[in-house]
């Protein structure tokens, strides 16, 4: 089948590669120019030189221009994976067959921005990747399938980004072949079990130490790489926190913020009625480190404070 994809992520890419493995004529594809604030971009160069596609480096596929190029291309299916933002009516017109998109929530359910830091923010155990059909409202079109996503207790943003990735290249293998075969997979959304997540910009990283020593791991882990990364405040420095251990479940008279111990490479700090042990942070623009480094590198003790958010916020 003529494909057209639009994306610029890893998830892309492999949906890409499963598509070529497959059989697809992939005919083009268009992908952002490099921006440093797109934390998941992937080069899509050396895959289009590979296998000879043309790629197009554009910030919106609604132009006139973009549309005519995709108009020439005659696609039966258009892929818009991972692109962040909304394809007009006419774009999703112009494939024969169908446009389909992927978003890494279990649909209807977490419609929206930032899905994959929402669901490791609010603890939850599963998610999902959905693959659905494109309308014009944001992740309301028909289901084509989904494939779950377990959420265990050590994983963070980086290794559910992982399996996601492969949960993208198991959907197109299991039913680009229904396409294929002139089939069009689709199941009605669910309205009325719809949900929304809101989008997440670096500042709402923030951490509030005076939340329990779960939700700071969780908030910790779910904004790690790719994303922009939890920080806090020591001594008016920014400091970014890559890492933390999973929290025991004992209570402890500590302050929270407070730089309580060092465990070695781990340092543990005050949460609600408990502790965080951080493992892995980053000061200003310098280099990560393992978090006792702070106290060997930058010259703070056990006994100083994080900032507390309120007082930041303020």
């Amino acid at each position: 089948m003529r494909v057209v994809f639009v994306t610029h992520n890893e998830l892309g890419l492999a949906c890409l590669e499963e598509l070529v493995d497959l059989g697809a004529d992939v005919r083009a594809v268009y992908t952002r120019p490099e921006r440093e604030e797109l934390a998941d971009q992937t080069d899509l160069a050396a895959f289009a030189s590979e296998h000879e596609v043309s790629l197009h480096r554009v910030e919106s596929v609604n132009t006139d221009s973009v549309k005519a190029e995709i108009r020439e291309d005659d696609p039966e299916l258009l892929f818009v994976v991972g692109w962040s933002r909304l394809v007009d009516g006419e774009v999703l017109d112009l494939p024969s067959v169908a446009a389909l998109g992927m978003h890494p929530a279990p649909l209807p359910r977490g419609r929206g921005r930032a899905p994959l830091a929402w669901s490791i923010v609010k603890g939850l155990d599963e998610t999902a990747l959905s693959f659905f059909h494109l309308v014009e409202a944001a992740d309301a079109g028909d289901l084509v399938g989904q494939e779950p996503l377990p959420i265990d207790r050590e994983d963070d943003a980086a290794s559910l980004y992982a399996d996601m990735v492969e949960a993208g290249r198991a959907l197109i293998r299991r039913h680009y072949p229904e396409f294929e075969a002139g089939e069009i997979p689709r199941e009605p959304q669910d309205d009325s079990r719809a949900t929304w997540w809101p989008r997440r910009d670096p500042h709402h990283g923030l951490i509030d130490w005076t939340a329990g020593p779960r939700e700071v791991y969780d908030w910790i882990r779910g904004q790690t790489r790719p994303y922009p990364g939890a920080f806090s405040y020591l001594d008016d420095r920014k400091v970014t926190v890559w890492a933390a251990n999973p929290p025991e479940d004992e209570p402890a008279f500590v302050a929270p913020g407070e730089i309580t111990y060092r465990d070695g490479d781990a340092l543990g700090v005050g949460a609600w009625e408990g502790v965080i042990e951080l493992t892995e942070v980053q000061v200003g623009e310098d280099d990560p480190i393992p978090a006792g480094a702070l106290l060997d590198d930058h010259g703070f003790e056990v006994g100083d404070t994080f900032e507390n958010a309120r007082d930041r916020l303020e």
